[in-house]
């Protein structure tokens, strides 16, 4: 890949959706555009783009070889390189969650049933297990085993707004283990038909809310021999979150650097503007100052002149020398 193609793609899709696609750490792809001098879009700017706003790209600077040749593969091998090695555990103790979750189980006699009661049980902090009572006990080992991988890479079962998530970094990503079960289409042989949940005795773990990614047994691989992959994929996930926010904190952080940069500018202008404008309006009202005193002494010399000057012309003169008083800003 040159580096012109790396720069379109870039541009073409979010860099999350990079990172899935080519199995790449956010950081390492971030760091790789770096150091090429490659430009990324700025916060928004999909969210702008779905909804029609203007958005700007941002060139290459003249200086870049865009035939630079670049090796998306060098970062997957590094990847496959520091793949996890732990192996799965095999605790001889009973996880105090596992032994709480399995008391409130002892009541769930359906896998729709569970569904009802542990929505109902939401607040009680237990595990979501939701099986019938044949798979029951081996999804309780199942979580016992996670659990305990879960705390030896440092994560916690966290419960929050009733649903139970796992927190690593400050970041929490919601988990589920459920019986699959599958939609079977019947039929009378006539014109209806209708949708049938069909009960396997396969696990799935599913983590996520929205985009939800699962694990699910098959003939070769049981779901347990999979916990690895997954707290490999949760530990990924959350530190790709902790490294967003931690990037949106940094450019929330320079845009308050930057708004209040702004926000003295415009303060430093607005006093700019107040003095300037306080100039023309002294100006103005020295003229109008020299202009009160050459008319009140043309008024002074020309009642003298008709012999009409007089204590009341002496009294309108004082008060007239305070009006200009007041007005002159020499005088002030």
């Amino acid at each position: 890949m040159k580096l012109i193609d790396l720069y379109e793609l870039v541009w073409s899709k979010s860099l999350k959706e990079i990172c899935t696609e080519y199995e790449i750490a956010y950081v390492d792809f971030k760091h790789l555009c770096t150091v090429n001098k490659i430009p990324l879009p700025e916060m928004g700017y999909w969210t702008k783009l779905r909804f029609g706003k203007p958005v700007f790209k941002t060139a290459l600077t003249s200086d870049i070889d865009i035939n630079k040749e670049i090796d998306l593969e060098l970062l997957e091998k590094v990847k496959e390189n520091t793949k996890s090695t732990t192996k799965i555990l095999c605790p001889k103790k009973i996880h105090p969650l596992v032994t709480k979750t399995k008391q409130e189980l002892t009541t769930i006699k359906s896998y729709r049933d569970s569904y009802t009661r542990m929505e109902w049980n939401r607040q009680k902090d237990i595990l979501p297990i939701h099986t019938d009572e044949k798979v029951q006990k081996r999804a309780l080992k199942f979580m016992n085993i996670f659990l305990y991988s879960m705390e030896q890479r440092s994560m916690q079962i966290k419960f929050k707004y009733g649903r139970c998530t796992i927190e690593l970094y400050s970041q929490t990503i919601e988990i589920n283990l459920r019986q699959k079960y599958h939609r079977v289409r019947t039929t009378n042989g006539k014109v209806w038909s209708r949708q049938e949940f069909v009960k396997s005795n396969k696990l799935e773990f599913l983590t996520g809310s929205h985009n939800r990614k699962s694990w699910l047994d098959t003939e070769k691989i049981k779901i347990e021999e999979r916990i690895p992959s997954i707290l490999d994929y949760i530990e990924k996930n959350l530190t790709y979150w902790r490294d967003v926010r931690k990037q949106q904190a940094e450019e929330e952080k320079l845009k308050e650097i930057e708004l209040l940069k702004q926000q003295e500018i415009e303060r430093l202008q607005k006093i700019e503007e107040d003095k300037i404008a306080q100039l023309y309006k002294d100006a103005e009202n020295w003229q109008r100052a020299e202009l009160l005193r050459k008319f009140m002494d043309a008024k002074k010399e020309n009642e003298i002149r008709n012999g009409t000057f007089n204590k009341e012309t002496e009294k309108w003169l004082a008060w007239v020398i305070t009006k200009i008083n007041d007005l002159d800003p020499l005088q002030n």
